[in-house]
């Protein structure tokens, strides 16, 4: 009994600065770490953060109007090699239509958006999302989300991420035959002959 009052009143004696710390000192980390992680100490651990930060920021934002401005279609037009998938293999890719999904979404026009490729509205989302995300973590200076937990590579994600990407070209495929897209299909390429004839 006197061993465990001891070991109680030591615990109890500890400064709070190493409270909640990992065997060597590491302290826990979760997803959510804003009430535990400052954005000044972490500039000064990692100085490159808020400029990582700042510069997602103004480049996706910077990609997101040059979409809205620039036809893809027409931009494609200046090239003198084919940029699509659908063209060079036969079939789509997941991300097939995505430049010309993205740039009728961002002139409003949802319902030929989605024709051409119906992930360009979750994409545009968590790109905002993230944009967002960043903006706030700059102004409040604090790490609200830890995204190099998040983002951990571990053989059963990527397991996971493998077979989900493989059912959303399956996915992609069947809705471009099914739906006649012609735009992202090409009958005399290898793939179309091999898994649609």
């Amino acid at each position: 009994m006197n061993a465990l009052a001891n070991d109680v009143s030591e615990v109890g004696s500890q400064p709070p600065a190493h409270r909640g710390l990992r065997p060597g000192g590491r302290p826990e980390v979760s997803f959510f770490s804003g009430a535990a992680v400052d954005y000044r100490g972490d500039s000064e651990n990692h100085p490159r953060h808020p400029v990582a930060r700042l510069a997602f920021i103004l480049g996706t934002s910077a990609i997101l109007l040059i979409l809205r401005w620039i036809d893809p279609v027409v931009a494609g037009s200046w090239l003198s090699f084919h940029t699509s998938c659908g063209v060079i293999t036969g079939l789509p890719c997941i991300f097939c239509g995505m430049t010309r999904a993205l740039h009728l979404l961002l002139n409003g026009d949802f319902q030929r958006a989605i024709y051409f490729n119906w992930l360009a509205i979750p994409f545009f989302a968590g790109v905002v999302f993230l944009i967002a995300l960043f903006a706030i973590e700059m102004v409040k200076r604090r790490v609200i989300v830890n995204l190099s937990m998040l983002l951990r590579v571990t053989a059963r994600r990527l397991t996971v991420l493998g077979l989900g990407l493989l059912s959303l070209w399956a996915l992609q495929v069947y809705l471009a035959v099914s739906q006649h897209k012609h735009e992202l299909l090409n009958p005399r390429r290898p793939l179309y002959s091999l898994f649609v004839r």
